[in-house]
């Protein structure tokens, strides 16, 4: 399905939430995942949701824009200054297999066991997706993309925590007194990240 082109200001709207939601995602697992215990539910819960997360991202800079999915190449004013699948390097092509065949599908590509050739370098990734996604943020269209995800990648490590939380909420769900998960309504019926300034909204 092809879909019209979006507006800058869509673009603008939709970096400042969607982009910003799948970068934040990334660098906070990251951040988490070396705090939990190898193995458990919350661990496995936590590594596939960072493969998940990778997985778009990598999409999103490494593939062309194609029917109605949003690509990196559209917040530029010239796409084809933005070459996407030279972005591809080999660790994120195989990161990118990976994700597809031993997390989001069940194939015959799945690792069986535990050898070491099944753990995920998450750090190195973070890095690689990192250094890529930082080189689209300095060339794209200012009249494109959201201001906040500029900020966020031009921001050195140790103050990246800080920034998450004074700037994103993930208010997309929210746990119930029963335990029960529903959806917040949001105004715009989207989902995912919403860019808070420097308010951080807690879900009850």
């Amino acid at each position: 399905m092809t879909t019209p082109a979006m507006t800058d200001q869509q673009l603008i709207d939709y970096s400042g939430e969607h982009l910003m939601h799948e970068l934040s995602m990334l660098w906070e697992l990251a951040e988490i995942l070396p705090q939990r215990t190898k193995g458990t539910a919350e661990y496995v819960a936590l590594l596939e949701s960072f493969a998940i997360h990778l997985r778009n991202l990598i999409e999103f800079f490494c593939f062309v824009s194609e029917g109605d999915y949003v690509r990196a190449q559209e917040f530029f004013d010239d796409p084809s200054a933005w070459p996407a699948r030279s972005k591809l390097t080999p660790n994120l092509k195989d990161a990118l297999r990976r994700a597809n065949e031993e997390v989001s599908h069940l194939t015959t590509g799945r690792i069986s066991g535990s050898p070491p050739e099944k753990a995920w370098d998450t750090t190195a990734l973070l890095t690689e997706i990192g250094t890529v996604a930082r080189e689209f943020a300095t060339k794209a269209s200012a009249k494109k993309l959201h201001s906040k995800v500029v900020e966020f990648l031009k921001l050195p490590a140790n103050e990246v925590p800080v920034w998450l939380g004074d700037n994103v909420s993930h208010s997309n769900v929210s746990s119930s007194s029963m335990g029960i998960v529903s959806v917040s309504p949001v105004a715009n019926n989207s989902t995912h990240t919403q860019i808070v300034g420097h308010v951080l909204i807690k879900q009850p």
